[in-house]
């Protein structure tokens, strides 16, 4: 019987820590203000670090900090001294692209080095050349398949990590530099406006008309869903979900979904695409990706609800406190995410707000009253049918 491979989700912010946690994830990878990949994502401070890394060690669960931004020679030297600072914070492992910041993290600190898919390393020389440097596991490029991982498995005694559901990128494991030329943001040090998801036309300038639109690099989502058993054979020690900038809901649903994949080892029904994607593929895991794997005519993300909102304190004096994410009326139908259940369940009540007033339409960004239900819990998150 092969052990169970991790469960590894993603999370941009402190809340979202908590929630991959509570939805059954057994670690996070989260970004810092500086040296990651996601510029534009909350992001951790150092305090906000320490508070998460407190968390996951109350429960047995681990924190992976991102350094996978290509650090440039005039970077370094604050690098030394933040890693000085994150030694004594105690993140279960660095995720790092570059030698030179694996040296650096190996001279400054005793953290587990995990090496980012940003490497690209496709083969088990390469792996065996990271774990001779010192690294503990490997985040193969998302062009290798589940058959290479289990040749690379039996070839070097490594952690290998592999991705199985969220966004796709049209470069080599992310080296790419389009979004460089056409808004002067650096894809690779956390400046990525995914330019390859944008509208392209073809234009004659003799006639002076366009002659074509398509989204020609738009990628699929992967859903490695249904290869949950696959995985698991093969070994490989991690499977981890994309989505740093993604909302609450996709963080549980996705996290909740693979969890009693894993748990049961089956394929039980597959309700992932009910939170926004651009459709989906297997990407590199089981065949080289061709043209089925990207979405030519996306004009918009596909999905069957809404992310409402977020519950933040329930008592039977004061109601359900909710956050607000996106608008809605108070005679929308909503449901509820909750990490027992598999499927949203219906969430009933008029929402109030702090001042205890009716409300015609409730605006985004906004705190509401719903009335007290038994068994709603801090993080159920609230969605809305499209």
């Amino acid at each position: 019987m092969n052990k169970k491979p991790e469960l590894l989700a993603p999370a941009g912010n402190l809340e979202k820590l908590k929630i991959a946690f509570l939805y059954g994830a057994d670690a996070v990878f989260v970004g810092g203000t500086v040296f990651g990949l996601r510029k534009y994502a909350d992001n951790f401070t150092l305090e906000e670090l320490k508070r998460g890394v407190d968390i996951a060690n109350k429960l047995g669960k681990q924190v992976y900090l991102v350094l996978n931004g290509f650090a440039h020679n005039q970077d370094m030297e604050a690098l030394k001294s933040h890693l000085d600072i994150l030694q004594t914070i105690g993140p279960h492992a660095f995720i790092i692209s570059d030698m030179g910041v694996l040296k650096l993290a190996k001279d400054h600190t005793t953290i587990p080095i995990h090496v980012s898919t940003q490497a690209s390393v496709t083969n088990a020389y390469a792996c065996q050349l990271w774990k001779n440097m010192g690294a503990k596991r490997v985040i193969l490029a998302r062009e290798v398949s589940i058959e290479e991982c289990k040749k690379i498995k039996k070839q070097v005694d490594i952690e290998l990590e592999v991705f199985i559901h969220g966004a796709m990128c049209a470069s080599y494991s992310g080296k790419c530099v389009i979004s460089n030329y056409t808004s002067g943001r650096d894809s690779n040090r956390g400046g990525c406006v995914q330019s390859c998801r944008h509208l392209f036309e073809i234009s004659d300038p003799q006639k002076q008309k366009v002659t074509y639109k398509t989204h020609i690099m738009n990628a699929k989502d992967l859903n490695a869903f249904d290869l949950i058993p696959s995985l698991i054979e093969s070994g490989i020690e991690s499977l981890k979900i994309e989505g740093r900038m993604k909302s609450n809901a996709y963080v549980a649903n996705a996290v909740s979904h693979y969890r009693r994949a894993l748990d049961h080892a089956i394929s039980p029904s597959n309700h992932l695409s009910a939170i926004s994607n651009r459709e989906f593929s297997t990407g590199g895991l089981v065949q080289r990706p061709g043209k089925e794997s990207i979405n030519y005519p996306m004009g918009a993300y596909y999905k069957e609800v809404d992310f409402i909102g977020t519950v933040k304190q329930v008592s039977p004096e004061n109601g359900i406190l909710v956050e607000v994410k996106t608008g809605f009326k108070p005679q929308d139908i909503l449901l509820r995410i909750v990490p027992s259940h598999p499927n949203p369940i219906p969430f009933e009540g008029k929402p109030i707000s702090l001042e205890r007033k009716p409300l015609e339409k409730i605006k985004p960004n906004s705190m509401v009253i719903f009335p007290f239900i038994e068994g709603v819990q801090p993080y159920d998150l609230l969605v809305k049918p499209t």
